[in-house]
């Protein structure tokens, strides 16, 4: 019995795999703390992309002579990065009807899915911008 005691006492005492212990509680808060920083990454890759397509689609309208819708649908499709062709949603271009000033407005949506480990969620990030046009 006394054998057994002394046996408790320094295992008690004994250190050893403290450090495997530690890593063991601490890596799964770590590894989804990796995770959600690159699925944030993903997100403001995706939204940087939208941004850049629909602006760059406002400007190019602006240009003399007015391009047409399908020139300007065409000019986010070629500036566009960050996002997959399948999950855009538009562009819609709408030229103002007879008002003055004379005005397009761009607006796109993109669907993006976030991947966690034990969820997925859809997000669908919009962008807008109106741009005044020559007569």
């Amino acid at each position: 019995m006394t054998r057994l005691l002394q046996q408790l006492r320094q295992l008690r005492a004994s250190t050893r795999g403290a450090s495997a212990l530690e890593f063991a509680l601490v890596a799964p808060v770590l590894l989804m703390l990796l995770m959600g920083i690159t699925q944030l990454g993903v997100l403001f890759f995706a939204q940087a992309g939208l941004k850049s397509a629909v602006e760059e689609a406002a400007r190019f309208a602006t240009l003399w002579p007015t391009p047409n819708q399908s020139q300007i649908e065409q000019r986010i499709q070629t500036r566009r990065f960050g996002m997959d062709p399948a999950n855009i949603v538009g562009p819609t271009v709408t030229f103002s009807a007879n008002q003055a000033p004379n005005f397009v407005t761009i607006s796109m949506s993109y669907r993006i899915t976030l991947n966690y480990v034990f969820d997925k969620k859809t997000l669908i990030l919009s962008e807008s911008r109106r741009a005044y046009v020559a007569n």
